[in-house]
């Protein structure tokens, strides 16, 4: 594969991540003001946050029995372009005097946008992982789960800004999301080529049913199903209510907020290629398990605080989103391995699958432990939100260990396609 195809490929699909992941985490650091807007508890913060991850979880589920038969370029496409639909529609989405309309309202849009931006994540790993060769794949993932860190740095400070700038205008974000998502959209029409070297091994005729029964007949695969699910629960339960807990029980104010995700997304950036070197050098299982235990330091710190002062705030922030995005490349590559190119496609949808469902069960869970007497008054039981993401990541510790590669030399003959 030519380099300059490469990092070009690469930095589209990080670029699509990018978009789609601001759009999913502009919802966390608006927490405060959306229950404040919207007249509503954490409870049902947390499924609005939640809505778009169960929608994109169906989507996902119902891409399995078709996406390994189409061009992947052409499903990505046309799954980015209704991410696009679904965005705009949460921009305009109706802002009346009736709080509860708006809540009903604004859930639906986010529930459009999950049916399409949904497939996103499983078709830019399944392309990651049919063009790119397993010796490289480590750097690769980190240079597409890198978009996380811009989001941070750059996406979500500046949608805040954008907030404050128009009054506490929980729209605007969206708007910006949409416009700037439609030159990405046409930069992949015309720079991506077709993406169907996996087709060919479908000459005996297209099996929609195979992806699922060879999922549950592998162990291998199994486990990285119920790997990804318990990783997400291992860190957006706690991410989904950083904010509101900030600000009402650590006493920040909602113009600080954008400071965490701005030191927490250059933290991030400065080791996330790094640490995908270090994947390709030591093995991703021995750096996914380093990165694990270390997580669990920030996420009971960020808890357990109470009262302090911004910069300590920062610090663990900063800290935590490092060692969050340093369980998540070498995961990421270890899931990628599990599963032929034939078929990847469609089992990395069922495993984005997984991921949304779980992202989304996250918020929801974490809301139904979590309290709050009113508006302004302290969250109660958020550690236990923490308690329950280390047991989580405690479990995928010993999943890891029963998963083993699938080596395909195949692999690297589906990369020809992008020559």
């Amino acid at each position: 594969m030519k380099s300059n195809n490469e990092k070009l490929l690469l930095f589209i699909l990080a670029a699509i991540q990018f978009t789609n992941i601001v759009d999913f985490m502009i919802m966390m650091p608006m927490g405060d003001i959306l229950q404040k807007k919207l007249d509503i508890t954490p409870g049902q913060y947390g499924w609005l946050v939640s809505s778009y991850g169960l929608a994109a979880g169906f989507t996902s589920f119902l891409g399995v029995f078709y996406l390994d038969n189409l061009d992947r370029k052409k499903a990505l496409l046309m799954a980015y372009l209704g991410f696009m639909i679904g965005t705009l529609s949460s921009a305009i989405v109706p802002n009346t005097d009736n709080a509860s309309l708006n809540y009903f309202l604004f859930i639906g849009t986010r529930i459009l946008t999950g049916v399409t931006g949904g497939l996103l994540g499983g078709l830019v790993l399944s392309i990651v992982g049919d063009t790119i060769p397993l010796e490289r794949r480590g750097k690769a993932m980190a240079t597409v789960t890198i978009a996380f860190s811009l989001a941070s740095i750059f996406g979500v400070p500046l949608a805040l800004m954008l907030v404050d700038s128009f009054g506490g205008n929980w729209h605007i974000p969206f708007f910006a999301v949409s416009a700037l998502s439609l030159p990405i959209w046409i930069l992949a029409l015309k720079a991506i080529p077709p993406l169907n070297a996996h087709l060919h091994h479908h000459k005996d005729g297209y099996d929609r049913f195979a992806t699922f029964r060879f999922a549950l007949s592998s162990i291998e695969q199994r486990n990285a199903l119920l790997f990804t699910v318990l990783l997400v629960l291992g860190q957006f339960t706690v991410i989904s209510f950083l904010t509101p807990y900030n600000i009402n029980n650590v006493g920040l104010k909602q113009s600080d907020v954008k400071y965490i995700y701005l030191v927490g997304g250059i933290c991030t950036v400065i080791s996330g290629m790094f640490i995908g070197r270090l994947v390709d050098k030591f093995g991703r299982y021995r750096i996914f398990s380093v990165f694990a235990i270390l997580s669990f330091i920030p996420i009971l710190v960020a808890t357990n605080i109470g009262k302090t002062e911004l910069w300590a705030v920062l610090l663990n922030a900063g800290f935590f989103f490092m060692v969050i995005s340093g369980r998540m490349i070498p995961a990421n590559t270890i899931i990628s391995a599990v599963v032929d190119p034939k078929n990847r496609a469609g089992f990395m949808s069922l495993n984005s699958s997984a991921m949304s469902i779980a992202s989304g069960s996250s918020a929801a869970i974490a809301g139904l432990i979590i309290s709050q007497e009113n508006e302004h008054a302290p969250l109660k039981n958020y550690e236990y939100v923490g308690y329950l993401a280390i047991t989580a990541t405690l479990i995928a510790l010993v999943v890891v260990r029963r998963m083993k590669k699938v080596n395909k030399s195949t692999a690297e003959h589906a990369a020809k396609s992008i020559h």
